[in-house]
């Protein structure tokens, strides 16, 4: 019998990634998830998958060069060469792979566009922050988010969630929402980076994953020349590329001090920005501090101190 030709556009088109995703062990993480922004983990491995110019693609959280469509996906995940892929969906498409059950996938995700106006109207009902309830409960006090490094860079919305924005050249272009419940971007949101505010005479960039480690850990040691950023999560090209520049043009910056976490996604950030500021070529001094126990990160440092 005679292989069907394989339709690789129509592949990465037409097959669900989250349900492929799902069919090889991955589960939806929910509280991370949107309607076109879906998290998906699998043991260590979490990625983000949506839908881009009509094709599923999707990228790793702890490995930028792991990204792509679904071919690339597979790829990435087993041996198989381009020919066995392409057989495989080609069986997928013709019905005889049993499909997971609809609540382990998401059968609807919306397209992914960035909508710059859609932002910058919902921040423009967002609030400074000097005190709220869900930071104070992670030990962020008041003090902190009124100091003149944090001051106007966390904003509330109407529905009460912290919002940490991200800025382009042209404003404000991403808006990430967190609370005890969930850490998601506004559908809309092209991600760079949130930053703290800077002093003509910083000279440590500070790079972390998350907002609440910044603010933890800026309020374990509060560092006086330091500027603050954080990726929100996976890092992206873009983000990449906005290192690279920073490290390259800071006119004062001699140190860079990654606090990622001490866990295996951190270990990986941590390589990939190692990696993206050795390209810059940057001269000063790079340095990770992690904290000590593996699996923390520096909110739960902070907690533990602060509890003690």
């Amino acid at each position: 019998m005679q292989h069907q030709k394989p339709d690789y556009p129509r592949f990465k088109q037409d097959i669900n990634l989250t349900q492929y995703a799902a069919h090889m062990g991955y589960e939806i993480d929910r509280k991370k998830s949107t309607r076109s922004s879906i998290a998906m983990r699998n043991g260590a491995d979490k990625v983000i998958i949506s839908r881009r110019g009509g094709n599923w693609v999707y990228f790793s959280v702890s490995d930028d060069s792991d990204n792509g469509t679904i071919i690339n996906f597979i790829e990435n995940r087993t041996r198989k060469t381009i020919g066995e892929i392409g057989q495989e969906l080609n069986t997928w498409l013709g019905g005889a792979i049993q499909l997971p059950q609809p609540q382990n996938y998401a059968p609807l995700v919306a397209e992914q566009k960035s909508d710059p106006a859609r932002i910058r109207q919902i921040f423009q009902k967002c609030r400074v922050v000097t005190k709220h309830a869900y930071l104070e409960s992670r030990g962020i006090t008041e003090a902190l988010l009124s100091s003149e490094r944090f001051t106007g860079r966390v904003f509330k919305d109407r529905y009460n969630n912290a919002v940490f924005p991200h800025y382009s050249g042209k404003g404000v272009c991403a808006l990430e929402l967190k609370n005890a419940e969930k850490c998601i971007f506004v559908r809309g949101s092209e991600k760079t980076l949130w930053r703290s505010n800077t002093k003509a005479d910083d000279n440590t960039l500070v790079i972390a994953e998350a907002v609440i480690d910044v603010l933890s850990y800026h309020q374990l040691f509060n560092l006086e020349n330091a500027l603050y950023v954080a990726t929100g999560g996976g890092m992206s090209p873009e983000q990449g590329r906005i290192i690279r520049l920073a490290a390259q043009n800071l006119p004062a910056l001699k140190t860079i001090t990654l606090i990622t976490d001490n866990d295996e996604g951190g270990d990986k950030l941590t390589a990939k920005l190692k990696a993206i500021i050795a390209e810059s070529g940057f001269k000063g001094e790079v340095i990770r501090h992690s904290p000590q126990g593996r699996g923390d990160d520096w909110n739960d440092v902070l907690n533990s101190t602060t509890n003690q």
